[in-house]
């Protein structure tokens, strides 16, 4: 993570279509990249003081001005993904990231994946996905492998707590949905409500077990 995240994508639109699309709101040093999430503002995207800006070559070097990761550098460039000038091929990176979220990696990386797809969404259909909703926590952290996530922290009095999860269980379901990664968790997570009642099964070691607690 300390390195950032790149992704590299091709479209089927004209280059001058696809850069056009790449910031909006555009106010000379200052921009708005759509699908970057923003808490400092109820505008779609985020906000951004511009750095380099070269047109001709559609390149755009910018600084993330709001939260959440501040002041960290996002670049796009949209050229021709082969000789032909057809089709069209985005790179995006986000780097400069604090050294304190680098433990958090998996969730990043996560994150990152909603980011490009919803950056990629405004460019090919110009609609503006909605920010993440966040729903009650876990009360745990949680690590992703081979056979789902498994649980690496327990928050004391947390709803993981208050069920008898600890560290190195297997989380399975929550309310018989099968939790197989992060992006899974979140979105089950958001469609409960704070005070619930939440069923929750996990392995210890090779002995299930399952509890019943408000969330």
């Amino acid at each position: 993570m300390d390195k950032g995240f790149k992704s590299i994508f091709n479209l089927e639109l004209p280059r001058y279509e696809v850069w056009e699309n790449c910031c909006f709101d555009n106010q000379g040093e200052v921009c708005r990249i759509p699908g970057f999430p923003s808490r400092d503002s109820n505008l779609p995207g985020c906000r951004a003081r511009v750095v380099e800006y070269e047109p001709e070559r559609c390149w755009l070097r910018c600084h993330k001005d709001d939260s959440p990761c501040k002041e960290t550098e996002i670049t796009i460039h949209v050229e021709p993904a082969n000789a032909s000038g057809w089709p069209t091929r985005v790179e995006i990176e986000q780097r400069g990231f604090d050294a304190s979220l680098f433990p958090f990696k998996e969730i990043f990386d996560t994150h990152w994946l909603q980011i490009v797809a919803n950056f990629r969404l405004y460019l090919e259909r110009r609609v503006h996905a909605p920010d993440t909703r966040w729903g009650p926590s876990l009360g745990a952290t949680v690590q992703q492998t081979p056979v789902g996530l498994t649980i690496t922290r327990v928050v004391e009095g947390g709803f993981a707590a208050r069920c008898g999860l600890s560290q190195d269980d297997v989380l399975i379901t929550i309310d018989s949905i099968r939790i197989h990664d992060l992006a899974q968790l979140w979105t089950v997570l958001a469609l409960k409500q704070p005070g619930s009642e939440t069923k929750v099964s996990w392995v210890h070691g090779r002995q299930p077990f399952e509890a019943t607690e408000l969330l």
